[in-house]
């Protein structure tokens, strides 16, 4: 099948040289007589047989035997592999397309924004950042688990309607018992907006809730029922479930209070190199997806033996 590589060897030469064009011509009679188990007319393949042989002969004897002993296996592996790499070519081509990047929309385990940008924007925002990395910091305005001066920080850039944002949160949760008093820890809004449809909407619920101090309760239930939080309505209820006002709930739902806020966290993950849910900064070495609980527990104990060092010297 060596003519399948020569037909699109010659094919594009062919574009610049007519004496190529001749050779294209051969190979893809070649290839069609193959196609239907017909014997080459031309004898292109052995042609080119022999002319690998002949090169490779003044090179390395042994090699030259190799190859034209082998050729007829040689030439359906490579032809295995052109094919293999113009299917991963146009897979490829294709998810650049749909989702701004070569590997699809849940590469590794993690909610694919768009690092493209064609579509990067939350409400009708645009995220036209170009600047350098810039890591994230807790703010006092963020919700928080753990103290201030906790040798560890870890920042969690998620969406509400990510599966496996909502995958990582049990990890997250033993995290936080295991090294109780050593975390530092908060959530980041991070709305998967081009694939997760509501994901705005979930994030400014979310900081309705901080703000009538139930942020927490309402985050765990949005995770609970992740296949429900499609409507408003479904988010009042939550709303109504964790007694909180429901007047102040719904006038800072509906008025889209915390917009700067989702915003501001969604600008500070670009700035960071977020371009996937859930994403982790612990100490500013970066987790992303829901990887297993032992490569947390390693790059924690790995800062606190840092600290401890720094501390003691």
């Amino acid at each position: 099948m060596i003519c399948v590589i020569a037909l699109i060897v010659f094919g594009v030469i062919g574009i610049f040289s007519a004496s190529h064009r001749k050779l294209a011509k051969e190979a893809l009679d070649c290839v069609f007589r193959k196609a239907t188990l017909r014997k080459c007319r031309t004898n292109l393949d052995e042609r080119i047989r022999s002319e690998i042989s002949g090169y490779l002969i003044t090179k390395n004897e042994k090699a030259a035997g190799f190859v034209y002993r082998n050729f007829q296996l040689l030439s359906w592996s490579f032809t295995l592999l052109l094919l293999l790499s113009i299917g991963y070519t146009a897979y490829g081509g294709y998810n650049y397309y749909r989702y701004g990047n070569c590997y699809g929309p849940v590469e590794q385990g993690f909610c694919i924004f768009d690092p493209s940008g064609k579509n990067s924007q939350y409400a009708g925002i645009k995220s036209s950042y170009n600047g350098p990395t810039v890591f994230p910091s807790i703010e006092k305005d963020d919700p928080q688990i753990g103290e201030e001066g906790y040798p560890v920080e870890i920042i969690e850039f998620g969406c509400y309607k990510c599966p496996y944002t909502k995958k990582a949160e049990p990890i997250v949760k033993q995290i936080l018992e295991e090294y109780k008093g050593k975390i530092r820890f908060t959530f980041r809004n991070f709305p998967v907006y081009q694939t997760h449809k509501f994901s705005n909407e979930t994030a400014l619920a979310a900081d309705c809730a901080m703000e009538q101090g139930k942020y927490w309760e309402y985050h765990e239930k949005l995770f609970e029922n992740i296949e429900k939080t499609n409507s408003s309505d479904y988010l009042l209820e939550i709303a109504q479930e964790l007694e909180i006002d429901i007047g102040q709930f719904r006038q800072c739902y509906n008025s889209k209070k915390y917009l700067g806020e989702v915003k501001n966290d969604f600008e500070d993950g670009v700035k960071a190199g977020v371009y996937g849910t859930p994403t982790f900064f612990i100490n500013n070495k970066t987790i992303v997806g829901p990887q297993d609980i032992s490569k947390f527990r390693k790059l924690i104990d790995k800062e606190l033996k840092k600290k401890n060092q720094n501390g003691n010297s």
